[in-house]
């Protein structure tokens, strides 16, 4: 990965947070108060930080390391009298290059969102609102031999600059490398769309982790979010 690269993931980013196109430089942690708040980010990426949220957290972690916010256990220590509830705690994981590998066997591969949201359908709720793929603009779904949907990775476009990739599969066709296989043709395609295709890991994903692994993504940072009410309960 290199550093055009990092400037371009860290834009993107800063962007997303509603920071200034600087603010994620190299070894700085930019601290953001957003009145009235309901959503506290913590962000680690490529040696840059950031800290977001309602100005009673901002005060309160003013000298706290970021590296320590990203911990659930203290971000929820430091939020739990504002009935704070972790949402979301993610490895960021990016592609800046064409990979060599390529799906173990030869997919057949529908366009459709229907065909994605099908495979939605098949999964356990919690599973299929994590991948969300119907917020995506790209679909990538492996049809079986009788055209039934199995597995899908896809895309939206992330700032102008990045590929926000997610990927789903039904439980009963895992374990058969369907999402590396989809996720493979979606980060090609973004990258012959001139994005930079990025894997969000959710914590403790092992299925998510192995994928990054396979087709050679980064692990770049992390992203932490957590909800709290706008006054003290």
């Amino acid at each position: 990965m290199d550093d055009h690269h990092l400037d371009i993931i860290r834009l993107a980013w800063a962007r997303h947070l509603r920071l200034g196109d600087s603010a994620l430089r190299s070894t700085h942690t930019a601290r953001v108060t957003e009145e009235g708040a309901e959503l506290i980010h913590v962000l680690q990426l490529a040696e840059a930080a950031a800290v977001v949220g309602p100005r009673w957290f901002t005060e309160r972690t003013a000298n706290e390391d970021a590296t320590a916010l990203l911990e659930p256990t203290r971000l929820l220590e430091l939020t739990k009298d504002h009935g704070g509830r972790l949402t979301s705690h993610t490895q960021l994981a990016f592609l800046a290059d064409y990979t060599d590998h390529t799906p173990a066997e030869q997919l057949l591969i529908s366009r459709e969102q229907s065909d994605a949201l099908s495979v939605a359908r098949s999964c356990p709720p919690d599973d299929a609102t994590v991948a969300d793929l119907s917020s995506s603009d790209h679909w990538f779904t492996a049809l079986g031999d009788d055209h039934q949907p199995l597995a899908s990775a896809a895309y939206r476009e992330f700032q102008g600059f990045v590929a926000d990739l997610t990927a789903l599969t039904d439980p009963a066709h895992r374990r058969r490398g369907l999402a590396c296989g989809t996720v493979f043709l979606a980060a090609e395609d973004a990258l012959d769309a001139g994005l930079i295709p990025q894997l969000r890991i959710p914590s403790g994903h092992l299925g998510g982790a192995a994928i990054a692994r396979a087709l050679d993504f980064t692990v770049l940072g992390i992203h932490s979010t957590a909800a709290v009410q706008p006054r003290s309960v």
